[in-house]
């Protein structure tokens, strides 16, 4: 019977140990989920609505595709409102050349 409960702990162990790998792989890259930066053009303070998006293009930028950022892009007046910028759409810009060169590998 001991037999039985050492394999049991032993195969415990191990998928703790593959559930703590894979927290950490899936958190490593945030994905680039468009209707998150549409989301926060919802908030209502134009100064905090920039601040926002600005830092969501920095977290998630790199993780974006070119269609995506065009996405952004082509929505970012109507999105952002006031909020639009040229420190915006410099981001955009930078991420979008990023992008296409990864895509291009």
């Amino acid at each position: 019977m001991g037999d039985v409960y050492d394999f049991v702990d032993v195969g415990m162990k191990w998928l703790g140990l593959l559930l703590i790998c894979l927290i950490f792989w899936a958190g490593a890259k945030t994905p680039c989920t468009v209707s998150d930066f549409y989301g926060l053009s919802w908030l209502g303070d134009p100064t905090l609505r920039h601040m926002e998006l600005s830092r969501w293009l920095t977290t998630n930028g790199d993780n974006c595709s070119t269609e995506q950022l065009l996405a952004i892009w082509n929505n970012l007046a109507m999105w952002a409102g006031v909020a639009d910028s040229a420190e915006l759409r410099g981001k955009l810009l930078y991420f979008y050349a990023r992008a296409a060169e990864r895509e291009k590998k």
